[in-house]
């Protein structure tokens, strides 16, 4: 009996392995205004559409605009599937300021409002991200 055991589990994680489950892509893009403008800081979440339990990737963005998402570690991709997306404005420069409005639609800092939805496919994914100027945050071009 326990030898049938092993042997289905096994056979199992080969499946598994063969489906391409939990293999990572890479993922990476630019995070700008509508007027191309590099978004300087923040962080850019995806989170699985299609999976129980949720997967989420994240990265930081640089103040070029760029990102590389990571999953279990920074950089390291995300698994294939469709992700819906939010972005995290940057720390505020004076503490103070903890409640000013992002530099961005406020929209876009929840998954259920961003509106932006991506799909991983496998290998190399180049995923520009463009977002609308907050109108709120006047002088801070």
């Amino acid at each position: 009996m326990t030898n049938r055991v092993l042997r289905w589990s096994w056979l199992l994680v080969v499946l598994a392995a063969g489906t391409g489950c939990g293999r990572m892509n890479s993922v990476s893009g630019k995070v700008t205004f509508d007027d191309g403008a590099p978004v300087p800081g923040g962080l850019v979440v995806f989170e699985s559409k299609d999976q129980e339990p949720a997967i989420t990737a994240r990265a930081e963005i640089q103040p070029d605009g760029s990102y590389r998402l990571g999953t279990h570690k920074p950089g390291d991709g995300a698994p294939a599937g469709v992700y819906r997306v939010l972005i995290a404005p940057p720390p505020p420069e004076d503490p103070r300021d903890r409640f000013a409005p992002p530099p961005f639609e406020e929209r876009y800092t929840d998954f259920r409002t961003s509106g932006l939805e991506f799909e991983v496919k496998s290998g190399s994914n180049e995923l520009p991200i463009q977002l609308k100027r907050n109108p709120k945050v006047k002088g801070r071009r």
